[in-house]
């Protein structure tokens, strides 16, 4: 159980629908309701130390449409993979959330799991987010971030049948392309972890990019 749980404290801070700057999904509990951009490819990955196990996973995300994307993720000495299709659903407006849901399957074990994510904002620097699923137990997920220009810092608490967690961390975005993070918190308020991640994306298939403009043709 606490191998699942490590691979779980790998997912995302967040702010708004297609932005200029990378949205990444970790390493927070809840998942926001943005997207990747069509075109995008953004790797996010982490390691947590937990009751003296190591555990690394990492999962790739796929920017299909404007509002679909999909992932696979795994984890380091493990032949699971998960695959994973998001859908955005609206974008929301200041406290009125935005809205997205997320199904994964793992095919090795044919477990799935339902991810219903809003995510809104409390003024011009604070968000939340909550999440509600399933994954053959029900859950609970509730964030408050506050945004600084370069990242976040976040508090959450997420309620499952099994367990209960605390979790937080601060996240630092470095030219806009790359994300560094560091997180960490309680499992059953008991047991200690901490983790450190690595987000970065790509754009061999953005749709946005600026085409260059034609030569001016020479005069005669």
């Amino acid at each position: 159980m606490k191998r699942i749980i490590t691979l779980l404290s790998i997912i995302v801070c967040l702010n708004s629908f297609a932005q200029e700057t990378i949205d990444v999904q970790r390493p927070t509990l809840t998942e926001s309701n943005t997207v990747v951009a069509p075109g995008i490819i953004q790797a996010e990955t982490g390691f947590t130390y937990i009751d003296q196990f190591y555990g690394l996973n990492t999962f790739v995300r796929f920017g299909i449409t404007e509002r679909l994307e999909f992932r696979f993720a795994t984890a380091y000495a493990s032949p699971n993979l998960d695959l994973s299709g998001k859908v955005f659903i609206w974008e929301g407006k200041g406290a009125i959330p935005g809205l997205s849901f997320q199904l994964d399957y793992n095919p090795f074990f044919g477990r799935q799991n339902y991810t219903l994510s809003a995510t809104g904002s409390l003024g011009e620097k604070f968000f939340y987010t909550l999440n509600g699923g399933n994954d053959f137990s029900w859950y609970g997920v509730g964030l408050i971030g506050f945004s600084y220009s370069k990242g976040c810092i976040f508090a959450e608490y997420k309620y499952h049948e099994n367990y209960q967690q605390l979790h937080g961390g601060v996240t630092y975005i470095l030219k806009n392309e790359v994300q560094l993070d560091i997180n960490g918190g309680l499992l059953d308020y008991t047991t200690p972890y901490v983790g450190l991640g690595l987000a970065f994306r790509l754009k061999p298939f953005d749709r946005n990019k600026k085409e260059e403009p034609a030569a001016a043709p020479i005069a005669e």
